[in-house]
């Protein structure tokens, strides 16, 4: 049924095409390229992306090109986007300068090949859009369709990473019912099972991974000026095992394992989200408060490790209620060329004692694309100017939050503070602090009882038998700045670096793979010069 609804609107297009108008002139086509390309060096120490364990000092240096490239195609007010992006590291890396997905061939996390001493790279291309944008006629308002793979834009909020952001496969609408009011729906395919588990025809059982979907609808309101309001209801649907932006292993339940890997039936999961988005300006002030609710419920089958301390049995079916809250709120103030700003944010969790089989109380985001607070200017908590060296990024201790959010199951307070000031209109530098805690303590005494192990949703302790629910909150504080000259028409050097003091709840990603239990304070500094055309 959820399919009606999207075939009607592509036929309602494609109406259109038996218009007398289509048989008018055509528009003359026109193309071009935009994009931009990155020259990139970063030092960093201790975070961690390949060995997990911030016990460990590890320490690399390295460079890397990063091309990011639209191709666009424009007839009248219809167009169709291709975007491609490489990422490839200076120097052959593994045995192959290719990241085919074997132990020989490895290179640099994130990067989609490297550079070898004759360069002719046999590549990976990493397509981010396909899609096709047009009015759509019959509708007596303005209507702007997008079909395919496309950016997620401002289609579930203003500020990005809080819900939905990166990419995605499906349709967005937007119609334009007065100058201060929009509608914006949007439909994402987030996996398809085709004609299923048939017999003897349909995809393999194992790789059935059934078939899940989200809606979105996104108002735009602006009721005065300088205000802007924008309300979200959101609806995600999966069955069984599900994307992994959608849905990672947390507090020792698998992301995979948990939820019916190798198509066993009867795996739902229905999350439904509320929330409000809004900014505010005023003269020199500026406010951007987001909360969101967030409830539903979902099925988990019963791992063996947490069937003890959950009073369930192993492989049977669990049914969890989801209630969580996410708050963030940003304010600045313009003195001159100074810009004061503040951050508060929260996201609520489960306490050190759940398993989280009964209750879901941390915050799941449909996909952030690894980018909550990447407009911050922290380097090691979120996305930094070299956006494959945060700290944890990989997730190889636990799910990383600034694709998730949370810090694993506890939930997060984070409060920051930052200045940038403008020297001229072309350098600008920009200094901040943020303290990271979780909502939930984590009861250090328990590290290591994780009984998942990274398939089990990190290295976070995942229960604790004792009488604590936990006996700290604190993970860090966190320093960052960048500094950036806009050199040349399209060219910026920026320069940033980010260093975190460990606090004892980071002991919990010291694996003690080296014997330390003991967290290592991380550092990184990155030197980036990018074209943008």
């Amino acid at each position: 049924m959820r399919r009606i609804f999207v075939l009607a609107l592509a036929a309602l297009a494609l109406l259109g095409v038996v218009t007398p108008d289509a048989f008018a002139q055509a528009p003359t086509p026109t193309f071009k390229i935009n994009g931009l390309i990155d020259q990139l060096t970063t030092y960093s120490r201790n975070t961690s992306n390949y060995d997990g364990d911030l016990g460990r000092n590890d320490k690399q240096w390295y460079a890397r090109t990063r091309g990011r490239l639209d191709f666009i195609g424009e007839v009248g007010k219809a167009k169709g986007v291709v975007g491609i992006e490489i990422d490839l590291a200076y120097g052959q890396t593994g045995a192959g300068d290719t990241n085919i997905p074997t132990t020989t061939n490895q290179v640099c996390f994130g990067c989609t090949g490297s550079i070898d001493a004759n360069t002719d790279i046999r590549t990976v291309l990493e397509l981010k859009w396909l899609y096709t944008e047009f009015e759509v006629p019959l509708i007596p308002v303005p209507t702007v369709a997008r079909i395919g793979a496309q950016p997620y834009g401002s289609a579930a909020t203003y500020k990005g990473g809080t819900y939905a952001s990166g990419d995605f496969g499906g349709l967005n609408i937007v119609s334009t019912i007065t100058p201060n009011v929009k509608i914006n729906f949007t439909y994402v395919q987030v996996e398809e099972s085709l004609v299923g588990k048939e017999q003897g025809f349909g995809i393999p059982a194992a790789q059935d991974r059934g078939n899940d979907f989200a809606l979105i609808m996104a108002p735009e309101i602006t009721p005065i000026k300088g205000l802007d309001l924008k309300p979200m209801f959101s609806y995600f649907n999966a069955q069984g095992t599900t994307s992994g932006a959608a849905r990672s292993g947390r507090g020792g339940v698998s992301a995979s394992s948990a939820f019916g890997a190798g198509g066993k039936e009867g795996i739902i999961e229905n999350r439904y989200t509320v929330g409000l988005d809004a900014r505010l300006r005023m003269g020199p002030f500026s406010l951007d408060p987001t909360l969101m609710y967030q409830f539903g419920h979902r099925d988990v089958i019963v791992p063996a490790a947490l069937a003890g301390p959950s009073g369930k049995t192993a492989g049977s079916l669990a049914k969890a209620d989801i209630s969580a809250w996410l708050l963030d709120v940003r304010a600045g103030f313009q003195i001159g060329p100074l810009l004061l700003e503040g951050l508060y944010m929260f996201t609520s969790g489960n306490k050190a004692r759940d398993t989280t089989l009964n209750n879901v109380y941390y915050f799941q985001p449909l996909s952030t694309d690894t980018g909550y607070l990447a407009d911050w200017g922290t380097q090691l908590s979120s996305l930094g100017l070299d956006y494959f060296s945060a700290m944890n990024e990989s997730g190889l201790p636990a799910p990383y939050p600034g694709a998730f959010i949370g810090w694993d199951k506890y939930g997060r307070h984070q409060i920051g503070a930052k200045a940038s000031y403008f020297l001229t209109p072309s350098l600008s530098a920009q200094a901040g602090v943020s303290v990271h805690l979780t909502h939930r303590a984590i009861d250090t005494d328990a590290l290591g009882q994780n009984a998942g192990g990274v398939a089990g949703g990190g290295l976070l302790p995942a229960y604790t038998t004792g009488k604590q629910d936990g006996d700290t909150n604190y993970l860090g504080t966190e320093l960052h700045g960048v500094i950036t000259w806009n050199f040349a028409p399209g060219l910026a050097w920026a320069n940033g670096f980010g260093y975190m003091i460990s606090g004892q709840g980071l002991d919990a990603y010291a694996t003690g793979s080296t014997g330390s239990k003991n967290a290592k304070d991380v550092f990184i500094g990155t030197s980036r010069i990018r074209f943008t055309f």
